[in-house]
């Protein structure tokens, strides 16, 4: 049964997507196909990145769905601990600016609290997504995003304020997945990349 579960993978990666021309690969993780380098991905470069095939591991699929799922709860419920289910413990998470480069699953946490502590709430919905799962312990996925960051303290569900009282943030996020030793599915390398201006008032 083990042995043809391994043909299987061997077969099914030989007739998956090949690494475009220039793909770079995380010294992390499989080359079995392609890999999201440290340097963010350009917008116009992801499509080379990703293609239609056939989803070989629907289990670790919606395991790394479901794990990346917990994001906007951990940080919009500022969770802050959450954050270690997400992320691998030597992790490193470029956020571009301001965040910048954040190492490691303790230093992205303080990270993202410290950069975010201005805030009294915030809002981040997860939309299109695409999960390549690459070998039995390694996959890439890219996620689009848009978050919401208020200032206001004081309004409720009711009010009404102006756009001086938000700023918005439009991206995608640049994702790749190991497997660990308890079975879950954690990030080791992200890339936030914006796909637009930061849209706000806010001076």
């Amino acid at each position: 049964m083990l042995h043809l579960a391994g043909l299987h993978w061997t077969v099914a990666f030989a007739l998956a997507a090949v690494a475009p021309v220039g793909a770079t690969r995380h010294p992390n993780a499989s080359g079995s196909c392609a890999q999201i380098g440290q340097s963010p991905l350009t917008v116009q470069q992801v499509a080379a990145y990703f293609h239609p095939r056939e989803v070989i591991d629907v289990q670790a699929v919606e395991t790394i769905r479901r794990t990346q799922a917990l994001y906007p709860l951990a940080i919009d419920g500022k969770a802050w601990d959450l954050l270690g289910d997400i992320f691998a413990e030597d992790a490193v998470a470029n956020y571009s600016a301001p965040l910048g480069l954040l190492q490691g699953v303790s230093g992205i946490i303080s990270g993202l609290q410290s950069g975010l502590a201005m805030f009294s709430g915030t809002q981040h919905l997860l939309g299109s997504q695409i999960i390549d799962v690459c070998s039995p312990d390694s996959a890439i996925s890219l996620t689009y995003y848009t978050a919401s960051h208020f200032l206001n303290a004081t309004a409720g569900s009711s009010a009404v304020t102006d756009d001086g009282q938000a700023l918005y943030a439009y991206g995608q996020y640049q994702d790749m997945w190991k497997k660990q030793e308890d079975r879950t599915w954690k990030i080791v390398h992200r890339n936030l990349v914006y796909m637009g201006p930061l849209i706000s008032d806010v001076s």
